[in-house]
This record gives C-alpha cells, sequence and structure tokens, in this order.
C-alpha cells in the first residue's frame, strides 16, 4: 500500500487507475483545513509564538522523504564555530526512548536513546546536541548548559512556535517531477506556497531550475552536493578509501528518507550493487534484519549509511560491513553563511 502511494505521488502510477485517489483527497482536504486553522490561531495570537535568548536558524524541507538536511545542519554548524560563535543543534530525537529535554552524549548514549541522527551528529562533533520536543525549552537548555549563542534546528521549516531569524529550506531536486499533492494525496508536509517563508532555497540532489517553482524565483537558490568521503568497517573500525567498493559486488542497505538516492550514489562510485534492501526511515534494526542482510549470497561487501551505522553496533556484525561516509558541499558557501549572519543581525 505504502509503495503504490509514492508511485502515485511520483507520477508513475495515475490517479484514475487506483481506488486510493478519493479517499486521498479526503483526507488532504482534512489535513490542509487543518494547517490552515493552525495558521489563523498563530495570526491571531491565540497560539503564541516564543522568541528564544539567542538567534535561530531553521533547517528543513516541505516535503516528506529525505532531502540531506543532516549533513547540511552538520556542515552549518562547523562553519558557524569557524566564524567564532558557539553553536548547538536541536532536534527532537525522532523515535528515541528517553523522554525529557537533555543534552546527547555520543559516548554513553545510544542511538535507540536519543535518536539516530541526535546519535550521530554528537558523535560526530563536538558540537552540542539538544534533544527536546518542546523546541524553545532545549534551545534554553543548551544556553544553560553548553553557552551555546546560536541555535540550528535540525527539520525546522513546521516548527511554528518558535520565532527563528533565518529559514533554510532544503528541496529534493531529483523529486521536482513529484506531484505537488498535499499529504497524503502527495508528499507535501504544506501547501507548496508556504515555501514563500524561506529566506533561502538549497537543492539537493538534482537541478534547481527544476526544483523550484516560478513563484519563488525570487528566493537565493543554493545548490549541494553530497561528497563521499571514506569507506569505514564498522566491525573492525577500520577506514578505507571509497575506491576500495569498486568493481566489488555490494549488497546495499538503508532507511532513510531517500533510499534511493543512496543507492545510486554507490553506483556512481563504481560499486556492482547486486542487492538493494531499503527499509522505513529511522528502521530499528534487529537480529531477523541482520541474518535477512546476510543472507544473500555472492556478495563482496555489505555497504549502509553512517547513520545505519550507529542502529547496528548492538548486533552481531559481519567482517565485511561498510558504512560509507559522506559530506555535504554548498555551492557559493561562504555567500550563504554571510547572509545568514546579516539577517540574524538584521533580527
Amino acid at each position: 500500500m505504502q509503495k503504490y502511494i509514492v508511485k502515485v505521488w511520483r507520477g508513475e502510477a495515475p490517479y484514475s487507475a487506483t481506488a486510493l485517489f478519493v479517499p486521498l483527497f479526503v483526507l488532504s482536504l482534512i489535513y490542509r483545513v487543518c494547517l490552515e486553522t493552525r495558521e489563523i490561531l498563530y495570526r491571531k495570537g491565540i497560539l503564541k509564538v516564543r522568541r528564544a535568548s539567542i538567534p535561530v536558524i531553521s533547517v528543513g524541507n516541505i516535503t516528506l522523504g529525505g532531502t540531506g538536511k543532516t549533513p547540511i545542519v552538520e556542515l552549518l554548524s562547523r562553519r558557524l564555530r569557524e566564524r567564532g560563535l558557539n553553536p548547538g543543534i536541536v532536534l527532537r530525537g525522532y523515535k528515541r526512548e528517553r523522554k525529557g529535554t537533555f543534552r546527547v552524549n555520543g559516548r554513553t548514549d545510544t542511538a535507540a536513546g536519543v535518536g539516530d541522527e541526535a546519535f550521530m551528529l554528537s558523535r560526530k562533533s563536538e558540537i552540542p546536541v539538544i534533544v527536546g520536543t518542546e523546541r524553545i525549552k532545549a534551545i534554553e537548555k543548551g544556553v544553560e548548559e553548553c553557552g551555546i549563542d546560536i541555535a540550528l534546528l535540525d527539520d525546522g521549516y513546521q516548527v511554528r512556535n518558535v520565532r527563528k531569524d533565518v529559514e533554510l529550506l532544503v528541496l529534493n531536486g531529483s523529486e521536482a517531477s513529484r506531484r505537488g499533492g498535499l499529504f497524503p494525496l502527495g508528499p507535501y508536509r504544506e501547501p507548496i506556497e508556504r515555501m514563500l517563508r524561506a529566506d533561502a532555497l538549497l537543492v539537493s540532489k538534482g537541478e534547481p531550475r527544476e526544483a523550484v517553482p516560478a513563484f519563488a524565483g525570487h528566493i537565493p537558490v543554493f545548490r549541494v552536493q553530497f561528497k563521499p568521503l571514506h569507506l569505514y568497517n564498522v566491525k573492525h573500525n577500520l577506514m578505507a578509501h571509497y575506491n576500495f567498493m569498486q568493481g566489488k559486488r555490494v549488497l546495499a542497505f538503508s532507511a532513510l528518507g531517500d533510499n534511493r538516492s543512496f543507492f545510486s550514489l554507490l553506483k556512481d562510485l563504481r560499486a556492482l550493487v547486486v542487492h538493494e534492501i531499503a527499509f522505513p526511515d529511522h528502521h530499528a534494526y534487529t537480529e531477523a534484519d541482520m541474518k535477512r542482510i546476510v543472507s544473500h549470497k555472492g556478495t563482496d561487501l555489505l555497504i549502509t549509511t553512517e547513520k545505519d551505522a550507529v542502529k547496528i553496533a548492538h548486533l552481531d556484525i559481519p567482517d565485511n560491513l561498510f558504512y560509507l561516509a559522506i559530506e555535504a558541499a554548498i555551492e557559493r558557501e561562504e555567500e550563504l553563511i554571510d547572509r545568514m549572519l546579516n539577517k540574524v543581525k538584521e533580527a
């Protein structure tokens, strides 16, 4: 069912060919009414927007599925630190077991406890990572405990109860041909015209001219690319050049919002991907999953993402399992940072 709905979103299946159209249309209409009602309540001041004690930069998306927000947040946090600031990364910690608002410890916490993205970000950088459902509380905890002076909201575009000084919207250019319906009729989390709230558009995985609608043409656009760094052997803690997979028979698996992009990247790096296993985003791996993965014969390497690797550390991992580390690269990066900081000063 879910896979077929995604095909409808992408235009791979006509609406007329599915009995799902009418119920999806009705649900989408109800969802739109709820969104519009919430906007009215915020405009009238019935629902309150709170300002944090420090500037807030939001990085988010307007569609379901992976756009590459988290590597972009990581990159921007490092660049802000290089500019002399003390940034903190704030996120919800999706599907985490631990409750409350807290700073993530990459050495003692677990991906299951704090959320896969939060755990990965904390392990990879020295930037404070604070998790909390109430983002304003999480920001203030970062100020009190870590002395952060600017907050980066990961997946913050739909957060309406916190005043944001800068709104960065990440678009997936490779999915630009999707039908523009509102969830669940289409992949949009809010009406497409709300793209106009953004101060800058960051287009990943495709061409900016195809991803940006004409009505948003006046908003500055920056292309984002994801570059491979290295392979890392999960069991033996060994690093290898990503060229190591060239010509090797690879089983690729991941649990991302956009698994296809990961599989395509491996093929672009000349790996012979003979098996692809796509799990739902934020999937919690089990021993049964690992047995399924290793049961495929005739493979030289098993390759996953860094985000997935943090979730399988407690399982029985085979010797030939690697993750591919990547980094985000933003064209005209200095211009984007300058725009962000100028906007913060104006606010």
